[in-house]
């Protein structure tokens, strides 16, 4: 079997080149966790959607997570 692991990420409302790595299931799994990992980089996001997955050529997705920039919190407002 052929595995993949892809990246597909949207900035400012436009679609960004979606990455695609393909090698063995290990390779593979190893990927998927590396996109989610960079997407969760830090306390910025750095695009409004990523969407990662990994699975089979032939068989289709064995898993996806999908981040979303959260909305900013509102400031608390201290009664004085």
């Amino acid at each position: 079997m052929t595995y993949y692991s892809q990246r597909k990420s949207i900035l400012n409302g436009e679609p960004q080149a979606v990455t695609n790595k393909y090698g063995n299931r290990r390779q593979m799994e190893r990927q998927f966790h590396l996109f989610c990992a960079n997407a969760n980089d830090g306390d910025e996001y750095q695009f409004d959607v990523d969407s990662i997955e990994w699975g089979t050529v032939e068989g289709g997705v064995v898993e996806r997570k999908v981040y979303t920039k959260p909305e900013p919190e509102p400031e608390e407002q201290v009664d004085q």
